[in-house]
């Protein structure tokens, strides 16, 4: 419609001057009338020129504003998404054969190391403890009983040891005297005799008698400690007893949050079988997940900077698997021990992650419309007001900057359109912010 206007008007201002020719000119100058025709004809082939050619389409700054090349030195970053997760992390298992009777907690709350998640029950386990009790009792009953033996059997010994020592001493006494008398001639000789038979007699059965009660006390000794053996085994089995029956009281074991909980109320559950997981509140770790095209160029201590949406964290790369699922490779991320307040294991987070540096890097501020690595069709600012199309070749995204790799140089300014505006238009009248 303006085109139309302006051609209107073109015409018009033509048969404006022609009319006027022929008013004012005079017939002895009729090179003037040829200069007016021929300035009448160049402006109708102008009008009919703009009427036949294309438009120029004229696009608000406002709405598409410029963007500026940029460059210099930057670090390379790739974005990638992923979890917090507890370094420290425990699993609940089932002491013994049992029914859940009772759930206490529920995953996401928060534990302490003391505090009860479930109760199982298992009425064999409590008979065997009580039998286990009543064994180990009846075991010290004989104990002592053995004891009390032992010790009236050593004071036997021990009385018999003494009497014969003093029938010795009262050998040695008859030998004495019967040595003195038959000295002074008062004793026969066979007297003499016999009190030494008597004496080495005695002497024979007292050492006789020491050398059974040392095997005795030996005997005694190793009797004891059978018995006191037998006595720990079933102390031993009587304390394990008891130790699974007080963990059919599931406790967490650390402070944390409750992560899992693996059983039903009223499940019957295996020994051995998984029951709940726990996950340490504070010491946490990162999991993200690395676009295979970048993973390459991951090391083990490569900085990470992820967003928590609670704050900012700085942590490192301390493992990275090697197997591709989905098209990226998980990795783990160290974090320094204090964190942002209300930080918990499976909360989502963004990552980005330092993969190295380019130098002179041609670059922009992330634009919507503008993938990474595509080429894309843009309109480059020239000098009269009019943008050029021009195609791009970016690359990748870094830390919100995008790379250009072909099309553009630096403090060049252009706008980026939807790629269905004007498809095979290759100007564009840029207007100026009102």
């Amino acid at each position: 419609m303006d085109k139309i206007w302006h051609v209107f008007s073109i015409v018009m201002l033509s048969v404006t001057l022609r009319k006027h020719m022929d008013i004012l000119l005079p017939q002895r100058r009729p090179w003037r009338i040829y200069l007016l025709a021929l300035g009448f004809s160049l402006l109708l082939c102008y009008g009919l020129y703009q009427l036949a050619s294309p438009a120029v389409p004229a696009v608000s700054l406002k709405e598409y504003p410029l963007v500026e090349v940029q460059q210099s030195d930057i670090a390379l970053y790739t974005d990638a998404l992923g979890e917090l997760f507890a370094s420290q992390q425990l699993l609940l298992t089932a002491p013994a054969q049992g029914a859940v009777i009772e759930v206490l907690q529920r995953p996401g709350a928060l534990v302490q190391a003391d505090t009860v998640i479930l109760r199982l029950d298992n009425p064999e386990l409590d008979l065997k403890v009580r039998a286990a009790e009543s064994n180990v009792q009846k075991m010290q009953a004989e104990l002592s009983a053995f004891h009390a033996q032992q010790q009236s059997q050593l004071l036997e010994q021990q009385g018999r040891l003494a009497e014969l020592a003093a029938l010795l001493e009262q050998a040695e006494l008859e030998t004495n005297l019967n040595t003195e008398l038959v000295k002074r001639g008062i004793a026969a000789n066979i007297e003499l005799q016999r009190a030494k038979l008597r004496l080495r007699q005695q002497q024979q059965k007292l050492d006789f008698e020491q050398q059974k009660f040392t095997q005795f006390s030996g005997l005694q000794k190793a009797e004891l400690e059978q018995k006191q053996v037998q006595l720990k085994q079933l102390d031993d089995e009587l304390r394990l007893l008891q130790k699974q029956q007080q963990k059919m009281l599931v406790t967490a074991g650390i402070a944390g949050y409750l992560q899992q909980l693996d059983v039903e109320l009223g499940q019957n559950v295996a020994q051995g079988a998984a029951l709940a997981r726990v996950g340490s509140q504070q010491k946490l770790s990162a999991r993200i997940y690395i676009n295979q095209r970048q993973a390459d160029q991951v090391v083990i201590g490569s900085p990470v900077m992820i967003d928590s949406r609670k704050g900012l964290i700085e942590g490192r790369i301390h493992r990275i698997e090697a197997l591709v699922e989905n098209g990226t490779v998980a990795a783990e991320v160290s974090l320094p021990d204090e964190l942002p307040p209300g930080l918990r294991p499976s909360l989502d987070i963004t990552a980005s992650v330092l993969v190295g540096e380019r130098n002179n890097a041609l670059y922009i501020t992330q634009q919507a419309g503008l993938r990474p690595n595509s080429t894309e069709r843009v309109f480059v600012q020239g000098a009269t007001g009019i943008a050029h199309a021009r195609q791009v070749r970016f690359g990748e995204l870094s830390n919100k900057q995008l790379l250009i790799e072909a099309g553009l140089e630096a403090g060049e300014r252009f706008i980026a359109v939807p790629s269905d505006l004007w498809p095979d238009q290759p100007l564009l009248q840029l207007k100026q912010q009102k």
